[in-house]
């Protein structure tokens, strides 16, 4: 760590009564998440979290228009204090959680907070309707690999990645902040697939089907998915799915899963389909 970061975290550790956040210091690396974002000169860009604008404001030099999301007062009396002539900067004091996402294209470039990762994350991808085209996050590690693991075995990830490639792009060492985290953290690459596994109309459909399925991972996909399909679709489907019957449902693929999906649209009526809270035959099914 650079002279002048142990100084800021030693500064930082005194003065700050908010110790549970970790603010960004490595310029190495805002410069690094910034290149990943891609971000063009039309953009409108969220930082959430927006701490003290150690992105805000390199983000506000590429960026059309920056919304700083940030709940601490502190660091808002802060960010205000930096703002200087930039036209381009709204900074808004809430949880953002709460807050109206933009109805036009946007980009996410942020240091979330780490408490509410699974939050944000659902706020950003659980509807696709959501005009988000690309977030570059900073995030817990072990959140991070969960949200990128392979195979999938989370219903709710599992249908954010038909809409959107997830990636860890790195790890990054608790050095990077001030007051260091007592964990590794990760960059975490999101961006909207050009053509989505499942369109975005037919979201809320998969979301039961990878529930329902999904509701026992270890399964064989015979009996994961024999509420659905007859025992004939289901040896047609393992065949052009190249596995056996007996096949752990919870290793398939995003691109199986998509042909799964689009094989009970076409062959299976409707009255059979997952409806999420209930079998396709009428029984309860407790929410996942």
């Amino acid at each position: 760590m650079s002279k002048n970061n142990e100084n800021y975290c030693s500064k930082w550790k005194k003065e700050s009564n908010f110790s549970a956040q970790h603010l960004l210091i490595s310029k190495r690396l805002i410069h690094d998440m910034i290149t990943l974002a891609r971000i063009r000169p039309t953009d409108t860009v969220l930082d959430i979290g927006a701490g003290t604008g150690a992105l805000t404001y390199p983000l506000a030099e590429k960026a059309a228009h920056v919304l700083a999301i940030e709940t601490d007062p502190a660091l808002i009396d802060r960010l205000f204090s930096k703002m200087q002539d930039r036209s381009n900067i709204r900074i808004k004091q809430s949880d953002f959680l709460k807050v109206s996402l933009p109805g036009s294209p946007f980009t996410v470039v942020a240091n979330i907070p780490y408490s509410i990762t699974t939050p944000i994350m659902g706020r950003l991808l659980d509807q696709p309707a959501v005009p988000l085209q690309r977030a570059v996050l900073l995030v817990e590690k072990g959140a991070a690999q969960r949200f990128t693991a392979i195979p999938v075995t989370d219903p709710r990830i599992l249908s954010w990645r038909m809409q959107y490639d997830i990636r860890l792009v790195r790890t990054v060492s608790p050095h990077h902040f001030a007051p260091p985290p007592q964990v590794d953290s990760a960059i975490l690459l999101i961006e909207r697939r050009e053509e989505p596994i499942v369109l975005t109309q037919h979201q809320p459909k998969f979301t039961s089907l990878a529930a329902y399925g999904l509701r026992d991972p270890r399964l064989p996909l015979f009996a994961a998915l024999s509420g659905v399909f007859t025992p004939p679709q289901i040896a047609k489907l393992a065949r052009e799915l190249r596995v056996s019957r007996e096949y752990p449902i919870g290793r398939l693929n995003e691109e199986q899963w998509g042909r799964v999906f689009h094989t009970m649209l076409q062959h299976v009526p409707p009255y059979r389909w997952p409806q999420w809270g209930k079998s396709p035959k009428g029984r309860s099914r407790t929410r996942r």
